[in-house]
């Protein structure tokens, strides 16, 4: 295998890895629910507490980073992952649940920063919308086992040993991920922190601050609250609510896997609104609807584009930054990200408690919320296109190096 290649292979298993243990707690939110006894309202603030903690977190470990091997400090967070995950296992009740949730996401805080600027310094030109498109796949492939499998693991031996074995997994995946870049030379860093002017970088970047806060946002809803949709109202189980939103994750993963060729043929900005759109009228329609197959399939199809608003927004991002500061600049807009996570499922959680004895709004209630602000996305990206080249797939030129 090319040294190029062990390295994209090494950073999307890691991907995958990390994304696969975070996903564990929705992936079996309904049967949490019984287990600890709680509602909508803490579903939202355990979604939302765990990505506040990730989003202050990342910040730090990807300033941090600009200055460190990430073959190296990558997986040092993993392993902190890892045993987080394992110890979340101990709880007893929803607050103590609440508390190793939060920690274990300090591990999760390194993935996003320190690996996709890794990428972004590793990768140029037509392969870096490629990469960027790879480890996204990874990513989503382990959400898509987190939320298949937490479930049916779960009533088949408990709730605790899906933790237990995505931390195990976590750790392996270390030990492979060391081995394949064992011979890789990173680039020279600097022995001191390189000049970091975060209003220049925020300046770099502002375009996509927003869009990147609603597809924190999207996922966080989708993932949260798509079962909870699937399980109250269209009488769905535990383990078939869980497979179905696996399977728009499973839909999204492949559409992210050839964004490389979307971005070439169709230009990055343009498919980038369009998956607004689509994501909006997936939920405001869906959620209209009185038919589960209705709402499945709108939520695989057009659904699915959420996944495709990622690689996109990391290129934009990468060939806006410059090169040297990418992990302070992606802790930046990834703490954006999941500030909108966050936001996003606190007041989800809290609309849907507040309007419970509205007819089925606890259920429905986050999805027409996403979906107004999916829209408003849409109309923020056609508001700015004029502001960025996009001949198909050509973005902004990169900030040069100085």
């Amino acid at each position: 295998m090319a040294g190029d290649r062990r390295v994209l292979f090494a950073n999307s298993l890691y991907h995958l890895t990390n994304d696969g243990a975070v996903t564990v707690i929705a992936g079996q939110i309904t049967f949490l629910q019984t287990q600890f006894s709680f509602g909508a309202l803490e579903t939202g603030l355990l979604s939302g507490t765990a990505l506040l903690v990730t989003a202050i977190f990342q910040m730090a470990f990807g300033a941090m980073s600009d200055r460190r091997d990430p073959t190296r400090f990558l997986p040092a967070g993993i392993v902190v992952l890892g045993l987080g995950s394992a110890l979340v296992a101990l709880s007893s009740t929803f607050w103590i649940l609440l508390v190793l949730v939060a920690l274990s996401r300090i591990g999760a805080s390194f993935y996003h920063p320190v690996g996709i600027a890794w990428i972004g310094r590793e990768f140029q030109g037509p392969e870096l919308d490629r990469s960027m498109g790879f480890q996204s796949a990874f990513g989503d492939t382990g959400v898509i086992l987190g939320m298949a499998t937490t479930s049916i693991i779960a009533v088949a031996f408990g709730w605790q040993v899906p933790f237990l074995l995505w931390g195990g997994i976590n750790l392996g995946a270390v030990a492979l991920g060391l081995w394949l870049v064992r011979n890789h030379r990173s680039p020279a860093f600097p022995s001191e922190a390189p000049r970091r002017d975060y209003r220049r970088m925020i300046r770099d970047v502002r375009l996509w601050l927003f869009p990147l806060a609603l597809g924190g946002a999207a996922f966080s809803i989708f993932s949260t609250f798509g079962p909870l949709l699937l399980h109250h109202r269209f009488g769905f189980d535990d383990t078939a609510s869980e497979v179905a939103i696996a399977v728009w994750i499973l839909a999204g993963a492949l559409v992210a896997f050839f964004f490389g060729r979307v971005s070439r043929r169709f230009g990055r900005l343009r498919t980038l609104t369009a998956c607004y759109a689509f994501i909006g009228i997936a939920c405001l329609v869906g959620v209209v609807s009185e038919s589960a197959p209705i709402v499945l399939g709108l939520f695989w199809t057009s659904g699915s584009a959420v996944f495709i608003t990622y690689p996109a927004l990391f290129s934009f991002v990468s060939e806006a930054s410059h090169r040297r500061l990418q992990g302070a600049a992606f802790g930046i807009i990834f703490g954006f990200q999941l500030l909108g996570g966050s936001l996003g499922s606190f007041a989800a959680g809290a609309l849907a408690a507040s309007f419970r004895t509205v007819g089925d709004f606890e259920s429905t209630g986050p999805f027409y919320f996403l979906g107004l602000l999916a829209l408003v996305g849409f109309a923020y990206l056609l508001g700015i296109r004029k502001h960025v080249r996009d001949p198909g797939g050509a973005s902004i030129p990169r900030v040069p190096e100085v």
